[in-house]
């Protein structure tokens, strides 16, 4: 007998090249601390700064108190504090994060050592790998990283315009969270000028660090900027392509992801006839939410974003059934009526556009 499991949805964002509706532009972001100062609550959330009265003010240390500020100033949709206990386990709050905070969000810790980081990449990619999550963790010089999801930040030292002036570039890390979860998809991370930083210390070889998967701060004629918008991400192939290696290219495609997941757990799972009829009707709304990304230009006006029912791979479906010569012998119109199961087989090509950040020009004379 086969072995059914649950109802599951699997939607992969296919890499091509060589190389390779109503939604918010700002995101979620999540900062996790220590304090012990009111050990009565794990979560609080907060949307602006004006939420911080002196009542939630008093629950944190001066310096957490800070760094959710830091994080607030960057304006992301909502700000989720995640306490633990100076003495508690990272492991055990992250448990509890992946059932409390939403399937898009970005995740930080203020004053984590290198274990914390490296704990918390482990904890993002597992999650994104196994349990459909698209959170993305800003880390900071951690261990092992090389994943789209995983935003390395590695500056050793970073210069504050107020007065907590020279600290380690891990005391950054709440702000750059606020930052990169309260940015427009219509930008890249690069066009900000960070003037709560005076000056960084830059890596001794800025395009070096960027190529390998650094997230780093410069010195531009007296402002600090982001030397390029990059996660992570090194090893490409297997459908995984440079253009991954761009924050802003992957906030697209987990926005994408994640609409198309929560359209299809609340509107369809369970509720329709799995027959062509109905799968088309689910194509022609995907087709229609793409053209609204057309129009914000998240993808391509110009390139044919479109999706349609995978044939080929409903007709494979069908082999155990029918055989293989029967199925062959199908045309794609039969083999597009032939739905198999609780299967729905769909396929797109789409285009995410990026920022434009790279300039070339030739002047002859």
């Amino acid at each position: 007998m086969a072995n059914l499991g649950l109802p599951g949805i699997t939607i992969d964002f296919k890499g091509l090249g060589t190389s390779a509706v109503d939604r918010g532009e700002k995101g979620t972001a999540v900062l996790i601390i220590k304090d012990d100062t009111d050990t009565t609550f794990t979560f609080a959330e907060y949307a602006s700064v004006s939420d911080l009265t002196s009542t939630e003010e008093a629950k944190y240390t001066a310096d957490n108190l800070e760094y959710i500020n830091d994080v607030l100033e960057g304006t992301p949709l909502n700000l989720i504090v995640a306490r633990m206990g100076t003495l508690d386990s990272l492991n055990d709050l992250l448990n509890s994060i992946k059932g409390y905070v939403p399937r898009n969000c970005w995740i930080a810790m203020a004053d984590g050592d290198t274990d914390n980081h490296d704990a918390i990449v482990s904890f993002v990619k597992s999650q994104v790998t196994n349990n459909y999550k698209r959170y993305k963790a800003l880390v900071y010089d951690a261990t092992v990283t090389d994943d789209m999801h995983i935003v390395n930040f590695t500056n050793t030292y970073v210069t504050f315009a107020d007065d907590r002036g020279k600290v380690s570039g891990n005391k950054a890390v709440p702000w750059l969270l606020g930052l990169l979860s309260g940015l427009s998809l219509s930008l890249s991370v690069i066009s900000k000028s960070l003037t709560i930083f005076d000056s960084v210390t830059e890596p001794d070889d800025l395009e070096a660090a960027v190529n390998a998967g650094q997230f780093v701060l410069y010195n531009d004629e007296g402002t600090v900027k982001v030397a390029r918008g990059v996660n992570s991400l090194i090893t490409t192939g297997d459908n995984v392509t440079d253009d991954m290696k761009f924050i802003l290219i992957v906030e697209t495609m987990d926005l994408i992801y994640c609409d198309l997941y929560d359209t299809w757990k609340n509107s369809y799972k369970g509720k329709y006839k799995n027959y062509m009829d109905n799968q088309l009707l689910l194509v022609g709304a995907i087709n229609a939410y793409f053209e609204g990304l057309e129009t914000d230009l998240l993808l391509d006006p110009n390139y044919d974003n479109e999706a349609e029912i995978d044939v080929e791979t409903q007709r494979l479906a069908n082999v155990s059934k029918y055989g293989t010569e029967t199925v062959n012998g199908w045309s794609d119109e039969e083999a597009m009526a032939m739905t198999y199961g609780t299967q729905v087989y769909l396929t797109a090509n789409i285009k995410i556009l990026n920022a434009m950040e790279d300039f070339t020009f030739t002047l002859y004379m």
